[in-house]
């Protein structure tokens, strides 16, 4: 199995780099170094009021997603992975936290990870003199996604106090800007514009893997950064419960072929190791129990502010983006035909809102549709299995989950979401 080793600190660290490892500068501010860009600084200043261990989960998160998007994935698929990371602290890792991070990548990636923690020799820049800090009920997360702009819906008319949003991007035009759309969007139609902070965090130059299934754990550690910065005790998710169990639809999809991005054991790991650590933040996903389609006509039904679904039909959930392989093609539209997108699509005939989205697959034509047919056959056969033969009981019970799982309600859910995928035109 090929082993890939990176060294990641703050960009001042005079610590030298193991042999073999390739050392990867954090920048002390928001900024860029010749490896890392990031709005983040190595002590995350831009957000103040951070504990230690709230910033050594970031620095972990953040050098498991470089290492990932840096590791070119062998045809064997997993690939294994050594970190060495630069912390604030590292006896509050003693007590299994590392391991847990390390099993959480594993689960999350299909990759074999060593992570090694190493005292940061720098100290931490000193705070303004001002302690007060903005405090805040609750944090969630707004990815530029249908499902977490219907999330950032439903919170804002559920809770008695708003949220405060954050996104992450990296070098994706396309998330940038729905997330900036829906930034607009949530000033102009609420009367108390909604607190909603960006961050951009990537490897500097060309990614080497595509998938970035590590970006999830990233996501969740900012938030929780900003959630305990703001002593917020709930950070939100919001994904559809169809997508997050995301059981393999065909055989040959197993494992960590399907990305386990929001499943349930992901959060009861998350949360185990928040505990661990000593973060008394807990990470929920509110759509846990609905399909996509679900989630929407929750919103509709909740009338929210004008403009809402023409905003929906701008969000971004394609999992590919890579139109602009195609002649004629364009990288920052929704391709139409990947999984994520046809399960988008499911949800606004199954709840009944028009589709305002411009997809890919409805702007090419002739050759070059086929050619976005072809790349997407394994994901259109798959959906096409799945909705006639249906998802095995067997498999649901088989798969891994948190305890007291209601494995009958995960299966109604199943059927429920396949049943929305059927209504879709897969040619």
């Amino acid at each position: 199995m090929p082993q890939t080793r990176f060294y990641v600190s703050g960009e001042n660290s005079m610590n030298e780099t193991p042999p073999t490892y390739e050392r990867l500068r954090w920048p002390e501010a928001a900024g860029k170094t010749d490896s890392v860009r990031s709005d983040l600084g190595w002590w995350l200043p831009s957000i103040r009021h951070v504990p230690n261990q709230a910033i050594d989960l970031v620095r972990i998160a953040g050098a498991a997603y470089l290492a990932d998007r840096l590791s070119a994935r062998p045809g064997t698929f997993t690939r294994r992975l050594q970190l060495a990371v630069e912390v604030c602290d590292t006896t509050t890792w003693e007590a299994g936290a590392a391991d847990q991070v390390a099993q959480l990548l594993l689960w999350l990636t299909g990759d074999a990870w060593e992570i090694e923690l190493i005292q940061d020799p720098t100290a931490a820049p000193h705070d303004q003199p001002d302690e007060s800090r903005d405090i805040a009920a609750s944090v969630a997360l707004l990815s530029g996604g249908l499902d977490s702009y219907l999330g950032a819906l439903y919170l804002l008319g559920e809770l008695n106090e708003a949220p405060v949003f954050i996104g992450h991007y990296d070098s994706a035009t396309a998330v940038q800007r729905a997330q900036n759309t829906i930034r607009t969007w949530l000033k102009d139609s609420y009367e108390t514009a909604p607190c909603y902070s960006q961050f951009a965090f990537s490897q500097v130059g060309d990614k080497k893997e595509a998938s970035s299934r590590s970006r999830s754990l990233l996501f969740m550690a900012m938030g929780v950064a900003v959630a305990s910065s703001r002593q917020a005790g709930t950070l939100y998710v919001p994904e559809n419960g169809f997508i997050s169990v995301n059981l393999p639809l065909h055989p040959n999809r197993g494992g960590a072929l399907s990305t386990r991005s929001t499943h349930p054991e992901t959060f009861y790991r998350v949360n185990s190791l928040l505990r661990n650590l000593g973060l008394e933040v807990t990470v929920t996903n509110p759509f846990a129990n609905y399909t996509k389609g679900e989630e929407m006509r929750l919103i509709a039904d909740r009338r929210p502010p004008a403009g809402w679904a023409e905003t929906a039909g701008l969000t971004v959930s394609c999992s590919k983006l890579d139109g602009a392989r195609i002649k004629g093609g364009d990288s920052t539209l929704n391709c139409g035909l990947c999984y994520a997108c046809i399960t988008r699509r499911a949800a606004f005939i199954a709840a009944g809102v028009e589709d305002s989205t411009v997809y890919l697959s409805d702007r090419l034509s002739g050759a070059a549709r086929e050619e976005l047919l072809q790349r997407r056959y394994s994901d259109r056969a798959a959906i096409s299995y799945a909705v006639v033969r249906g998802i095995e009981e067997d498999s649901i019970d088989a798969g891994t989950w948190p305890p007291n799982a209601d494995l009958d309600a995960i299966t109604a859910l199943v059927q429920r979401g396949l049943s929305e995928l059927e209504k879709v035109d897969l040619t």
